[in-house]
């Protein structure tokens, strides 16, 4: 299964579209030539870290032992403000019921500094100054005060530091080595949810009873037309099926946007071989899967990889560019004009929020 998949060359037309996933036996460590396991990462525990007990009681405690979140993050233009992460956060304990009561990592990557050259660099024009590694230094700094603080968007969760610049891909892999549970709810710290989603338990419910479902994706706004766009460029007739009262779409293309997945299907798309130093896995190990479900068919091809849309036409994923963004305080200070857009989204999630709690703060977004 492995080597057919390596294999297969990648689609030189379609970089960043859908996909499908499978499981894989556990992997141990870290990448050896990004310096391994502990010496290339320091971890941080909240206050609240070591809890698995929340006013949901036995329900969210089932949870706690089955489910961790990862957020990556990375230095943006916007460090060292939080203000993107903090909404973030916020709209994932929001719109997403049961993510309050699971234990969360933050890993944050590491960076190039534009003085650096060589293997394992940056690109140009992706490398940082020595100001903005200290900006990113701080924005770390605030990240580790806001789990200790007991922020509620912070709960449970702990602050991995890595040392060099892994990527997106190969950071996953440095947190999950810190992972004990079945599956793993992947987000990025600019990808939000904009409105009320399918909340944890079922899906946790279709992964414990639907062991041909190794991954679970939110829908955005790319992925509405997607079985449309399969049939029209690659000839593809995908159906919808039903599991535990849920209907889902064959994704065959893997998407980094938010999911949940089973930990041994992360743990297998980096035994194939196609995930290395900055990557992101949708554009390298989704780009082979697509190719191999095009090239030998959804009903030989697709089984191994077991990925899955939510197919309820809810739209509730939304990327907001994580190198453009900046705050409400930053783009004043600029003379730029307000984002409506983002104004309104942040509107919304405050009066969703007020529903469910009388401690919520105003945005700083």
């Amino acid at each position: 299964m492995e080597s057919s998949l390596a294999a297969a060359p990648p689609d030189e037309h379609e970089s960043k579209e859908e996909a499908p996933g499978t499981a894989g036996d556990r992997m141990s460590g870290a990448d050896s030539s990004l310096g391994g396991g502990a010496k290339s990462c320091e971890i941080s525990d909240s206050k609240e870290e070591n809890s698995s007990k929340s006013e949901g009681g036995e329900a969210s405690s089932s949870l706690a032992d089955k489910v961790t979140l990862i957020m990556a993050t990375s230095p943006v233009k916007s460090n060292p403000s939080t203000a993107l992460l903090e909404y973030t956060m916020r709209t994932i304990r929001v719109y997403c019921e049961g993510i309050s009561d699971i234990k969360k990592i933050i890993v944050c990557d590491g960076y190039t500094l534009d003085t650096e050259k060589g293997e394992g660099a940056a690109r140009k024009g992706r490398r940082i100054s020595t100001q903005k590694a200290e900006d990113y230094k701080e924005y770390i700094k605030r990240i580790h005060n806001l789990c200790e603080s007991g922020n509620e968007n912070f709960s449970r969760t702990s602050v991995l530091v890595l040392k060099k610049l892994h990527g997106f891909g190969l950071a996953m892999q440095q947190a999950l080595e810190h992972v004990k549970t079945e599956y793993v709810f992947v987000a990025q710290h600019d990808r939000v949810f904009v409105e009320k989603a399918t909340a944890l338990a079922p899906l946790v419910k279709v992964l414990d009873h639907d062991k041909k479902v190794n991954y679970i994706g939110y829908l955005t706004h790319r992925q509405i037309n997607y079985r449309h766009r399969m049939t029209a460029q690659h000839g593809l007739k995908i159906p919808t099926t039903m599991s535990q009262g849920l209907e889902l779409c064959p994704l065959i293309h893997f998407l980094d946007s938010m999911h949940i997945a089973r930990t041994s299907f992360w743990e297998y798309m980096f035994k194939t071989g196609t995930i290395k130093i900055r990557d992101f896995p949708e554009h390298t190990f989704g780009n082979v899967q697509r190719w191999d479900c095009v090239k030998n068919g959804m009903q030989q091809a697709f089984e191994k990889y077991g990925t899955y849309l939510l197919w309820d036409g809810k739209c509730v994923v939304k990327h907001v560019n994580g190198r453009t963004f900046l705050d409400k305080n930053q783009r004043l200070a600029k003379g730029y004009p307000a984002s409506k857009e983002l104004d309104n989204l942040i509107a919304a999630l405050e009066e969703e929020d007020k529903k469910s709690t009388t401690t919520g703060e105003p945005s700083s977004v």
